[in-house]
């Protein structure tokens, strides 16, 4: 029977995408959580991750290894909940509805979990960009991007995730660097967004801050598409730091303008103040807010 230790930091390694951020997550040393998770593949017999010294990337039987580990992990939460929280039963129906840009599969896998570990919940999860009507569309969860404008909902901050600009060297090398924001305007850029959206990128922070145009060569509501075309040289793309860390760690994508740094964008859960208490409500968000990074990092390692 394979160690459960060895299983828990195995998973968190997966989670913090390398050993030394797993290290300073759980307060272990690197050494202990290298040498476990290489007793846990030497006990399975199998590889779990392949290593290197920039890359860390999960094995096809890594990535399956590593959905029962988290399935393992939410029933260890789930127990405890049951001791925790015994007069109050997670259950009912959510409806909630997610921008169109996240991950389908990343959504799939947390929204997967979330139920097993609270079976009695049914969901409709509704992937859309409209700025839908939380109580006119019966609507209990949105999640959205921020800025938010102020309203009688609540909103609840899930996240942060840090932009970066990026480019495919070939792309570099067929049409050279922007070396300031102005020369932007003279570039291609896969734009994330709807018809709505402008080829615009904001870029600075604070005072030195300033509204970044380019040529619009794509426009896709897609990360994993928008990541895509910058790969193959269609121009210059704005990516999550989390979505694109791999290709930048293989030398795949280049940052480019990194001494204008990109305000980080964050993620809320909006929902009726008339639904404050509701406990699926918080049990939803609680969960979206600590599992989502997970369930990035495997789809990270995985593509």
């Amino acid at each position: 029977m394979p160690d459960l230790n060895g299983m828990m930091l195995f998973a968190a390694v997966v989670r913090a995408k390398g050993f030394s951020q797993a290290a300073r997550d759980i307060g272990q040393p690197k050494s202990t959580i290298s040498r476990k998770v290489a007793q846990l593949e030497e006990d399975l017999g199998v590889r779990l991750l392949q290593r290197d010294t920039r890359n860390l990337s999960l094995t096809q039987v890594g990535a399956m290894f590593f959905q029962h580990c988290e399935s393992i992990s939410a029933e260890v939460e789930a127990a405890k909940a049951t001791i925790e929280n015994t007069h109050s039963d997670v259950s009912g129906s959510l409806r909630i509805a997610i921008p169109v840009s996240f991950s389908q599969e990343v959504i799939g896998h947390l929204c997967s979990s979330f139920m097993r570990m609270y079976p009695n919940i049914e969901l409709d999860i509704q992937f859309t960009d409209n700025d839908v009507g939380l109580v006119g569309e019966g609507y209990d969860i949105a999640i959205k991007y921020g800025p938010l404008q102020s309203s009688d909902l609540v909103a609840r901050l899930l996240f942060e995730r840090q932009p970066v600009l990026v480019a495919s060297p070939g792309y570099i090398k067929k049409h050279g660097t922007p070396a300031t924001p102005q020369e932007l305007a003279q570039h291609n850029g896969i734009l994330l967004g709807t018809r709505l959206s402008a080829p615009i990128w904001p870029l600075g922070k604070g005072n030195r801050k300033m509204m970044a145009t380019f040529k619009r060569k794509v426009r896709v509501n897609s990360a994993n598409m928008v990541k895509r075309f910058a790969m193959d040289d269609y121009g210059i793309a704005m990516l999550s730091n989390t979505s694109c860390k791999q290709e930048i760690a293989a030398g795949t994508l280049l940052p480019i303008l990194q001494e204008w740094p990109i305000e980080p964008f964050k993620v809320y859960g909006v929902y009726s103040s008339r639904r404050q208490l509701a406990t699926n409500i918080s049990a939803f968000l609680d969960f979206f807010s600590k599992r989502y990074g997970s369930q990035e990092s495997l789809h990270s390692l995985m593509s």
